[in-house]
């Protein structure tokens, strides 16, 4: 009876981690659109191609490459999976997040991001051109626990942005 309580209380400390963990990892973005339409009517919350309209402010999944398995493995813990991408008649920005400060010093073609702090996402903005817009961006970042920059790009599918202001 005592090695029937001892294993039920180790299988349920093994669940309760493995949860824990999948928590951990979620990796939704952090990036909550508000409600209503915005000047040309378009619904928050709904997906429209950015270059049908002059202005707009974007979540944007992206896919990781140029990067092994553990490296995708290790951006994909660390990052939100959704980069925001800000129109505007004069510039486009696009904000890479992070989780945590355990992925930092974010990059792009070399250039170091201005950092950023929103609710609890830490980002990187960067100033691009729009004609970049369909290339993939060559990123590199900091991690803390490995004490090194790993490198990786990223690819946003701009038919999928998903308007949030």
């Amino acid at each position: 009876m005592k090695n029937k309580i001892i294993i039920c209380a180790v299988i349920f400390c093994i669940l309760a981690t493995a949860s824990a963990v999948f928590i951990a990892c979620d990796n939704s973005g952090g990036l909550d659109s508000q409600s209503g339409t915005d000047k040309y009517g378009r619904k928050f919350g709904s997906y429209y191609d950015i270059d049908e309209y002059e202005s707009g402010i974007y979540s944007i999944e992206y896919e990781i490459g140029d990067a092994g398995a553990m490296g995708k493995t290790m951006i994909g813990n660390y990052c939100y999976q959704d980069v925001k991408i800000a129109v505007s008649e004069d510039s486009i920005t696009l904000t890479f997040y992070c989780k945590d400060k355990t992925f930092s010093d974010v990059k792009l073609d070399g250039n170091a991001g201005v950092s950023v702090e929103e609710s609890d996402m830490y980002g990187y903005k960067f100033d691009i051109d729009r004609e970049d817009l369909n290339e993939k961006f060559s990123m590199t970042g900091y991690v803390s626990m490995m004490k090194k920059d790993v490198a990786f790009s990223i690819k946003v599918d701009l038919s999928k942005a998903r308007l949030i202001g």
